[in-house]
């Protein structure tokens, strides 16, 4: 059974321990990306702009030394206001199937890749009028006129994200507008990838019930040949709660239904194939304040219950390996925070795969 493993090293005692990077969600079993939805994190602003008000007036720095990925960004409070600037966010950017060898649509013809979906820069502005609010402007933009003779490789995006908070109450909505690449190896090579995001959630006597709906996606279209398309669809209706065990201790756990469901039609026209996943992860975790300036965390996930994958012709599986421990920490230098990350997986002996190792390092600080 694999396990994946995180040691995080960052952040700060409880006063603090709320407002971390990419590491802590993931230590505690939470989504890494878009944040959580009952526990306060710096990554929330990305699923629900109005976040930005309890985020106020600090600066971030978060990257992956394995792979090259970098971002980061600053937020803060001005007035009745807050604002906030964040450069190279790359959530669903697709930029894996943008390349000639990987966009999965069974493509033979391209000569070259198309240009990337990065240097992206994110703009947000929240305030509270009784109702708190947010919003978030997504763009990038980029052109490469040197590749290829005759061919001008371009990409342009443009995305928005809403959100809304009114005491208990929770709502968002993010949708890109545009994100088109065009002319990987001719003139005439399209690839235009969509994301929608909504959702909302309740708090309910210490508990928070929540709803969401993702669908995303690409099209491909090479020169002179059939559209090739992927869509994935899932919706998330869950329940989560954090309790304090100790002065220092919190424990959180979180039960949500999944139901998702993959498309993929091929650019030779072949019949469209349709892959669905029906699952119930159940996660518990645990944060505690060892010392003033270090906070451990862990937690386990597992799919218990509904855990199937059902395939084109309809037959099912129960999805194998779907256990993952991880486990985090913090270290605090006052205003100064350091996070670090180091991930790695089972290589199926029982022995950790050192191909696999992937390091997340952070610094933020607060002002």
């Amino acid at each position: 059974m694999k396990k994946h493993v995180l040691i995080a090293t960052g952040l700060a005692v409880l006063s603090t321990s709320a407002f971390a990077t990419k590491a802590r969600m993931t230590s505690l079993g939470q989504n890494a990306t878009y944040g959580s939805q009952y526990l306060q994190d710096t990554r929330n602003v990305f699923r629900n702009a109005s976040e930005v008000n309890a985020m106020k007036n600090y600066i971030v720095t978060d990257w992956k030394t394995a792979t090259g990925e970098a971002e980061g960004g600053f937020f803060r409070e001005a007035g009745s206001f807050s604002y906030g600037v964040y450069m190279g966010s790359e959530i669903n950017a697709f930029n894996t199937e943008r390349t000639n060898a990987n966009n999965t649509l069974g493509e033979t013809t391209l000569t070259s890749d198309f240009q990337a979906h990065d240097n992206a820069l994110d703009v947000f502005v929240a305030g509270d009028a009784g109702v708190e609010w947010g919003a978030r402007v997504h763009y990038a933009n980029g052109k490469n006129e040197q590749a290829i003779a005759g061919v001008t490789q371009k990409h342009s995006a443009l995305g928005v994200g809403l959100g809304m908070g009114m005491g208990d109450i929770k709502a968002y909505f993010n949708m890109t507008l545009n994100d088109k690449s065009e002319g990987a190896g001719a003139s005439g090579d399209k690839f235009e990838a969509k994301d929608m995001l909504v959702g909302a959630s309740y708090g309910w006597m210490g508990y928070v019930f929540s709803a969401e709906y993702a669908a995303n996606g690409y099209e491909l279209t090479p020169a002179n040949v059939v559209k090739g398309e992927k869509k994935n669809t899932e919706l998330s209706i869950g329940v989560g709660k954090t309790k304090e065990i100790s002065a220092t201790s919190r424990m959180n756990w979180d039960v949500y239904y999944n139901s998702s469901e993959a498309k993929t039609k091929n650019v030779a026209g072949a019949a469209e194939t349709k892959v669905k996943d029906t699952t119930l992860p159940v996660t518990i975790g645990f944060e505690t304040d060892a010392t003033s300036w270090l906070v451990l965390r862990g937690a386990i996930t597992q799919k218990v219950l509904f855990n199937e994958n059902k395939d084109n012709a309809g037959k099912k599986k129960t999805n194998a390996n779907t256990t993952a421990v991880t486990a985090g920490g913090t270290l605090n230098f006052g205003k100064l925070k350091v996070d670090g990350a180091l991930e790695g997986a089972s290589d199926g002996t029982g022995s950790l795969n050192a191909n696999k190792l992937l390091t997340t390092v952070a610094v933020h600080y607060w002002f």
